[in-house]
């Protein structure tokens, strides 16, 4: 498992090297449905280039679904930036296949929403996207989020039963949904077979159990020893990528704290 970025950091591409990180993660542009405002191949390769990197994943924030389930243009869209990823095949260092990290958003609470209907729409979202994954072979993983239309790993093992693909897979960040769902152990190890690449930061809770920060690895609450352990032991990640660094120290700190249990 090496280490990687995500695309803004704050060390110079030309060091990314020399301080241990091998790939950079880098995005499309999220909640919109314009194609022409994502990164050019071309200013993907110069970003690669500069820091001698390759991609962990490419990353689109969208929707999917509304408080009356699918939403047909976002799902247009994603099934579009399936296509984008799949062209920038070689370009992927470990990872077996390019990778598409979708990140959903917030659950969508409203006093008419429908979750059953809110549940078939992210199927048939996924669905679509992992059918032009599956042809074009490529990995759409979700990235599980507290707040998040997936939520949790019970959330995505329901999906993924009725989705039926090879192509979907997960993006795992402890941080973002465990303990509070599911212990930390059992989430790998449930997942374990399904991850395709991990996220790395740290988060801390309030009295109430409600998370209330999310930082730097180091920063709050999340056992890194186990976390790393469970990755190592139960599933098989090329990339582990750090993110909430807001200074060089912040990220080597991080930087530190993963590696000593690599």
């Amino acid at each position: 498992m090496k280490l990687g970025l995500m695309q803004v950091h704050p060390v110079e591409p030309s060091e990314l090297r020399s301080l241990g990180f091998e790939a950079i993660q880098m995005f499309f542009k999220g909640n919109q449905h314009d194609d022409a405002l994502d990164l050019a191949t071309e200013q993907i390769d110069e970003t690669l280039k500069a820091g001698d990197s390759v991609l962990a994943a490419m990353t689109l924030h969208m929707d999917l679904v509304g408080p009356q389930g699918a939403v047909a243009a976002d799902i247009e869209r994603a099934v579009r930036c399936v296509a984008k990823t799949a062209a920038l095949k070689g370009r992927f260092g470990d990872n077996e296949k390019p990778v598409l990290v979708w990140h959903p958003a917030e659950y969508p609470e409203d006093d008419a929403t429908d979750d059953q209907a809110v549940h078939d729409g992210l199927c048939e979202g996924l669905g679509a996207m992992c059918s032009a994954a599956e042809q074009q072979d490529v990995v759409v993983a979700v990235e599980i989020t507290r707040p998040g239309s997936v939520g949790g790993a019970e959330a995505f093992l329901r999906i993924k039963d009725r989705v039926g693909s090879e192509a979907l897979k997960v993006c795992i960040d402890a941080a973002n949904f465990v303990p509070d769902r599911t212990p930390l152990k059992r989430a790998v190890r449930m997942l374990g077979p399904d991850i395709a690449i991990a996220h790395g930061k740290d988060s801390r809770f309030d009295q109430s159990g409600e998370a209330c920060h999310y930082g730097p690895i180091g920063s709050g609450v999340l056992d890194y020893q186990e976390y790393i352990g469970c990755l190592l032991e139960y599933a098989s990640v090329p990339y582990f990528v750090l993110e909430y660094y807001q200074s060089r120290e912040d990220l080597l700190k991080a930087r530190d704290i993963v590696q000593q249990y690599l």
